[in-house]
């Protein structure tokens, strides 16, 4: 999958922001306030390497994506932060395995360590080491001013009393170069001069595409149920749009749209979506709005005919789905096909309540759908006749990202079991 479609570096960082700000209403604009403090930091340096500038500003905005899949959002955004390691643990491996940024991951892994802990170590570079404080300093900013409400003279005095042991003096001073009186948020000037930064080196299709898989596998992470999910209903949906003759621009916006149906579930509590049996309505209800979610997230960003591919996935023929109530008049080939391979990617897969479903059960659901008039009964025979020859394929393309998480996982516990008493003591970052 390549997104052809136009998007700029604002658009990403957009989609970047309200995705996180779906996790957690106390990470809401966090991620997106450290890179600003990050830019201001790194202002006088970036005609020297505007791209690299660029791109560590993109590594502030995520810095704490890692915290999807831990539980340890309380931590991170308290004053005084101890015992916040497996937070940078998976956020360094999602920045290493599932982003643009690789070479700068490690800054991830270490943004939470003080200078005491760095300034020896030799198991990352000096850059990265020097980088993981920027991104340090800049996050204990934004927590001092905006969750504990001091004042820019307060954190300055602050960053003065921990430089030398807590922070680098070099990154320090950068830092206490700048002018943070006036909160970033709602001042439209500091907010120009920031995107016209980021924007200066402009973000190839390839880095678009990445940046939007990363959201998507980062949802999908979350559990080891749903972990190909995504590339299984893109795969199905991918097979189908070949074989129903469909020209090579409908097959990637079809790839496209599939790749980015449940982008509104980074919204939805994992208890929810992984809930051991049938839901509740009120929990039903909530588990709907993942469709209004991926909208807002969206935004004008995601081109139309990619962005209805997404978001009518749940809709049926007869008009009975959700979240518009869409009937067969309404819905195109592709949305319909991307509707019919979510089916079938929920169905085949395992989930904590439900085993995979055989071949044959599949078949027969679906066909008892498409009898019902729910899903278009072309495709579903269509469906039905290659479903072998598809689902191999879906076998092959999933087979990667099933060796990934399992990569992950086992770096994981590596990478937390080599952690040494006096290093986890480094992680304890306080001013």
């Amino acid at each position: 999958m390549q997104y052809t479609g136009s998007i700029d570096n604002r658009g990403i960082l957009e989609i970047i922001r309200r995705s996180c700000s779906y996790v957690d209403a106390r990470l809401m604009n966090h991620g997106y306030r450290v890179a600003y403090i990050v830019s201001e930091m790194l202002k006088p340096y970036f005609h020297e390497d505007a791209r690299k500038i660029r791109d560590v500003c993109f590594l502030a905005l995520l810095h704490d994506i890692g915290a999807y899949k831990t539980d340890e959002i309380s931590k991170m955004l308290q004053f005084d932060t101890n015992d916040v390691l497996a937070h940078s643990v998976y956020g360094y491996l999602f920045i290493k395995y599932f982003s643009p940024l690789k070479k700068l991951s490690g800054a991830i892994l270490l943004h939470h360590a003080t200078w005491q802990v760095l300034e020896h170590s030799e198991v990352f570079p000096e850059g990265i080491r020097l980088l993981a404080q920027v991104i340090h300093v800049a996050d204990r900013i934004d927590v001092a001013m905006e969750v504990q409400h001091l004042t820019w003279e307060e954190t300055a005095a602050l960053l003065k009393k921990g430089s030398g042991t807590k922070f680098s003096p070099v990154i320090a001073d950068l830092a206490l170069a700048c002018d943070f009186h006036t909160p970033f948020e709602g001042d439209t000037d500091a907010e120009s001069l920031f995107f016209q930064l980021f924007s200066e080196i402009p973000l190839t299709q390839d880095e678009i595409t990445d940046y939007l898989k990363m959201l998507i596998f980062t949802i999908d992470f979350r559990s080891r149920h749903t972990v190909t999910h995504t590339i299984t209903t893109t795969t199905i949906s991918a097979e189908l749009a070949k074989r129903m003759g469909m020209n090579e621009e409908e097959c990637n916006q079809i790839i496209c749209g599939s790749m980015l149906h449940d982008l509104g579930k980074i919204g939805i509590p994992v208890e929810i979506l992984e809930y051991p049996g049938k839901l509740s309505p009120q929990a039903m209800n909530i588990m709907r709005t993942h469709v209004d979610i991926t909208e807002k997230i969206f935004g004008d960003v995601i081109e139309d005919t990619v962005k209805s591919l997404a978001l009518r996935h749940h809709e049926k023929l007869d008009g009975s789905g959700y979240p518009r109530g869409l009937a067969a008049a309404d819905l195109s080939t592709g949305e319909r096909i991307v509707a019919i391979a979510d089916i079938i990617s929920a169905l085949s897969g395992t989930r904590s309540y439900k085993t995979a479903f055989s071949k044959d059960k599949i078949c027969t659901i679906i066909t008892e759908m498409k009898d019902a008039g729910l899903i278009d009964a072309a495709i579903v025979e269509l469906m039905i006749s290659d479903y072998d020859e598809i689902m191999e394929e879906t076998r092959i393309q999933c087979q990667p990202i099933l060796d990934i998480y399992v990569l992950i996982q086992k770096d994981f516990d590596r990478i937390s079991l080599a952690m040494t008493v006096d290093d986890i003591a480094g992680m304890n970052a306080v001013f």
